[in-house]
């Protein structure tokens, strides 16, 4: 009998050390949160009571006393709007046991009016009855220096895609662009049965103006020109592109040869208008410009082929000037 009450003394005794040390490890874990600056919220699944510890309360610019009566409505009042259905949805899927545990990126509203970025995270630990939750504990981290960071690399990265679309020279869309952009325009052109026209512009004696002044003045000049081209171009649905070296094009979609002449004459004033001085060029003692002009409502593979062959025919017959591929005949 006494060997049985001293077990059992010896068994209490246990338990009490494995229970000090229990609320020993509990305090620790407590500290580590504090001095980790680690938000935890207790959430009382069923009832809605909740608390919350100081540096909770802190991530939102508040004193943990500002904010009572404590409870998940506290949650709910401070976090974004278009954030609460994600949230709920991530609950019931992890409820429903298709996920391990709850994390979700949230904002909620500083004191000072701003928005917060915090992972949130929780685990059940009372179920009422299977799928039910009855507590939950979790915790609040700032993020909000790491998501900016990812803004901010997003930023750069949509900006990186953006410049391989672009010739940094002119400032006009580049060749990969302009491909692009075409294989667009003539599926649209297919379907709404409307004509589309392209002009190929090549800048006249530009290698002699690059001899003569040297090439930091020629890209300045293959600027200002690229620039006026976009002037005289104003409609939205145009596109204009620098195809290589000199040579700039044009997609005017549901324009007939008659309206891409129109636009042809415009650039050619709006480039001769910059009065680039030229001594060598055969036109003027100016900068001018020689422009290919084809249009199609089928057979748009031979788009390119045909503006670039008006071209050609442009630059022999003298220059400054445009002319047409029409029906595989050059035009004036």
């Amino acid at each position: 009998m006494i060997n049985t009450l001293e077990l059992l003394q010896a068994q209490i005794l246990e338990l009490e050390k494995q229970v000090l040390g229990l609320e020993d490890r509990h305090n620790k874990l407590k500290e580590l949160f504090k001095n980790a600056g680690v938000g935890i919220w207790d959430w009382s699944v069923q009832t809605g009571e909740a608390t919350f510890n100081e540096h909770w309360a802190d991530i939102i610019g508040y004193k943990l006393e500002e904010l009572s009566p404590l409870s998940i409505e506290t949650w709910k009042k401070y976090a974004h709007p278009d954030d609460l259905k994600k949230s709920e949805s991530l609950l019931i899927d992890y409820w429903a046991g298709n996920t391990q545990y709850y994390a979700f990126e949230s904002r909620m509203k500083h004191k000072e009016g701003h928005w917060v970025w915090v992972y949130d995270t929780g685990k059940v630990y009372e179920w009422k009855s299977p799928g039910v939750p009855k507590r939950m504990i979790g915790t609040h981290i700032d993020i909000t220096y790491q998501q900016s960071a990812i803004d901010n690399l997003n930023k750069k990265n949509k900006e990186l895609h953006g410049y391989s679309y672009l010739d940094l020279l002119t400032q006009l869309p580049n060749r990969r662009a302009y491909e692009e952009r075409l294989i667009s325009e003539v599926k649209i052109s297919q379907r709404t049965k409307k004509e589309l026209s392209l002009l190929v512009i090549d800048i006249d004696n530009f290698k002699a103006y690059n001899d003569c002044y040297g090439h930091e003045k020629g890209d300045k000049a293959l600027f200002r020109i690229a620039q006026a081209i976009k002037k005289a171009v104003p409609r939205q649905t145009d596109f204009i592109a620098r195809y290589g070296g000199e040579e700039v094009v044009v997609i005017l979609p549901h324009t007939t040869l008659d309206g891409a002449v129109v636009v042809a004459k415009k650039i050619h004033q709006h480039v001769i208008d910059e009065n680039i001085k030229h001594p060598n060029s055969d036109n003027y003692g100016v900068l001018t410009v020689s422009i290919g002009i084809s249009s199609a409502l089928s057979n748009y593979n031979e788009l390119f082929h045909n503006s670039d062959m008006a071209l050609y025919e442009a630059k022999k017959n003298g220059r400054n000037r445009y002319d047409i591929h029409c029906n595989g005949l050059m035009k004036l």
